[in-house]
């Protein structure tokens, strides 16, 4: 199936499906850490965030309250990628072109824990 969309695309579609990650892990830092945490997992977080921040400072309306605005950048990722992406390609890949990373993640689980599986000799 991966085969049927162009490189560009999906290179496009890992790139933003990791931006929103690292957007929803830092909404999720936020709930359960200090904002002066000194943790390298959350300074890092903190980093790639501030970076993206700069770059989408005008597009953040000013009545979104700041611990809130990675989960609205995120949701604005999630937008373009279900949206946006698939219309790149015609109208006719709108429900075919969803969340490529996410399957191809998944699909990686299942091999491993297959193969798990099968070194446990559990006849699966």
């Amino acid at each position: 199936m991966i085969n049927t969309f162009p490189i560009w695309i999906i290179a496009i579609d890992y790139i933003l499906a990791i931006l929103m990650i690292i957007l929803c892990l830092k909404f999720i830092s936020n709930l359960f850490l200090m904002e002066k945490s000194n943790m390298a997992f959350f300074r890092y977080i903190t980093k790639l965030f501030e970076a993206v921040l700069i770059v989408t400072k005008k597009i953040i309306p000013g009545f979104i309250v700041q611990p809130i605005i990675p989960l609205y950048l995120a949701w604005l990722v999630f937008m373009i990628r279900l949206y946006v992406l698939p219309l790149c390609l015609g109208y006719s890949y709108l429900g075919k072109f969803a969340f490529i990373f996410e399957r191809d993640i998944a699909t990686q689980i299942k091999s491993v824990i297959l193969a798990i599986a099968l070194n446990l000799n559990y006849g699966i």
